[in-house]
């Protein structure tokens, strides 16, 4: 048996339970980074590569651990059962349907493995649940065999899912939740927190972005009240402390910033070590105020340089936008 699992946190606990099988944990983000549909071409490896190492991930760490992962998946027809251990936030969702689509368009090798699933977003006992992570090995082991198989269905939704997410035209997405969704039971939602990620037409503000200045306007301009408040107020996201202080730099490494922030440089994706968090001071900037009351445009000033799934956008005109009052992509 080989379990695929959403992270290094749970992949302990795993070990620790007393299920047996081996174990892959699935590290490569897809919630941020240049996305394609093939994904494992050299122009998109490349641009990915280029986008972590930016961020702090090195080059060769970077390199070496995707090469393992999808060595690990061309292997895993050895197995005679897979068990995919995913959550029902978008972070997780998007693992999810790569992988799934990975199976389907493989399942030529995948004719005697039999391919299971565990997704959920509860558990008995935990509230509020955020995640398999917060099991103990004990709760970890109540959930063996409670796996389900994946069926076809499943696996093409998975397909096109994947198609759309990583299309460079996010209409896509829209097309997609006009379909019957319901044989992965997250995927709905988690697409519709994915449209969010897009500028406002109002502001130019994603709803994270939006929540932030929110969250600075209220008083909370310490990085973990601010985390936290956004964490609770989207849990659906699924968002790391290290995607969301990438969010932050977004706001301040502008030409006009939006944000303000006072203290050392904020830390990477590889840091390591106990941070103390209440050492930076986040505060508003004027040009942020304005923005947040409507007066004026973060695009139209700043620009953006962003990957929202598949789709780049890029400068200040004719950039994609939500719209949350008719709840549909309009370009600006």
């Amino acid at each position: 048996m080989l379990h695929i699992v959403n992270g290094d946190s749970f992949g302990s606990t795993l070990r620790k339970s007393g299920i047996e099988g081996d174990i892959l944990v699935w590290r490569e983000s897809l919630y941020e980074g240049p996305l394609s549909a093939l994904f494992t071409d050299e122009e998109t490896r490349k641009a990915r590569l280029e986008y972590f190492s930016a961020r702090g991930v090195p080059s060769e760490s970077f390199q070496s651990q995707t090469d393992f992962q999808e060595a690990a998946l061309r292997q895993s027809s050895r197995y005679k059962e897979i068990v995919l251990w995913f959550e029902y936030d978008l972070f997780d969702q998007t693992m999810l349907i790569y992988l799934l689509q990975w199976f389907y368009k493989h399942g030529y090798v995948m004719n005697e493995t039999n391919l299971q699933l565990v997704c959920i977003d509860s558990f008995q006992g935990v509230h509020p649940f955020k995640g398999l992570g917060q099991l103990t090995p004990k709760q970890t082991l109540e959930l063996k065999g409670t796996w389900k198989p994946v069926s076809n269905e499943q696996l093409m939704l998975a397909n096109t899912a994947w198609c759309a997410y990583a299309s460079t035209n996010p209409q896509a997405i829209l097309d997609l939740l006009e379909q019957d969704t319901s044989a992965l039971p997250f995927l709905n939602r988690s697409m519709k927190c994915h449209l969010e990620r897009f500028p406002s037409l109002t502001n130019g503000l994603s709803y994270i972005e939006q929540l932030t200045l929110e969250g600075l306007r209220e008083g909370l301009n310490r990085l973990p009240l601010l985390f936290h408040h956004i964490s609770e107020a989207v849990p659906d996201y699924g968002i790391g402390d290290s995607q969301y202080w990438g969010c932050l730099k977004d706001l301040y490494s502008v030409p006009d910033p939006l944000i303000a922030v006072t203290g050392p440089e904020l830390p990477g994706y590889t840091s390591e070590g106990p941070v103390d968090f209440n050492q930076w001071l986040v505060e508003l900037t004027p040009f942020g105020e304005r923005v947040l009351s409507g007066s004026a445009d973060c695009v139209a000033r700043n620009g953006v340089n962003r990957w929202v799934g598949g789709c780049h956008l890029g400068g200040k005109l004719a950039v994609w936008r939500w719209d949350r009052s008719s709840q549909q992509l309009v370009q600006k």
